[in-house]
């Protein structure tokens, strides 16, 4: 037989599933798994829907990807969720973080008394990092919902000046922590009040804000 008239053996293409249903992938998908996600988040907006889960050959996708690559695969599943579902979603998860942000913040009203100063700068440190989270998810939830977001208070205010209210308790936190005499007791109560008169409730309407929010129903 001719070198020349030799081809290696066609790519299997696996099965490919989405909510259920098959989906015929176009060519260019190739096999490739980065291809068929692709595909399948392109098809489920499409529908106005977000992938939820992704499993290839029964296995969470985020544990195939990185493989070796030229495995071959049989079967790709997906689920997706409506743009309501994952607002309620994003809604519950933020709500849930925000909740464990404001127990320690209450936990702490006493502990930044007895602390040394390293260790309540480091705690704060600690905060501003956890907040972010919550902060990005609710950057989602504005993507989501636009305008209407607007339509919402937090604590009687708007969403956008609850967190510009955030920016000034962090800079009163930040003067506190800077003080001259921040080593002294006065200083650490003066923390220990910003925590429990401003900082928690802060957290607390967030928090209630959250519930609110994922009672509504995104159309």
């Amino acid at each position: 037989m001719s070198v020349n008239a030799w081809k290696p053996a066609p790519l299997h293409l696996p099965s490919v599933w989405l909510d259920g249903q098959p989906v015929m992938l176009p060519a260019r998908s190739n096999g490739s798994l980065h291809a068929i996600f692709a595909e399948l988040e392109s098809l489920a907006a499409r529908r106005q829907r977000v992938l939820s889960s992704v499993w290839v050959d029964g296995t969470p996708a985020e544990f195939v990807v990185g493989q070796k690559a030229g495995r071959q695969f049989l079967r790709v599943e997906a689920e997706s969720i409506s743009l309501a579902e994952l607002s309620r979603r994003l809604a519950e998860e933020t709500r849930g973080r925000v909740r464990e942000l404001r127990w320690g913040v209450e936990q702490a009203v006493l502990v930044v008394l007895i602390n040394e100063p390293p260790q309540n700068r480091r705690l704060w440190q600690q905060w501003q990092a956890g907040i972010r989270e919550p902060l990005a998810k609710l950057g989602m939830l504005r993507d989501l919902w636009g305008a209407r977001l607007g339509e919402l208070s937090v604590g009687g205010h708007s969403l956008e000046a609850h967190l510009e209210e955030l920016g000034r308790i962090a800079g009163h936190v930040e003067l506190i922590l800077l003080k001259p005499d921040a080593d002294s007791l006065p200083a650490a109560v003066i923390l220990s009040d910003v925590f429990e008169r401003s900082l928690a409730p802060w957290l607390r309407r967030l928090e209630d804000y959250l519930g609110q929010l994922h009672e509504q129903t995104l159309e």
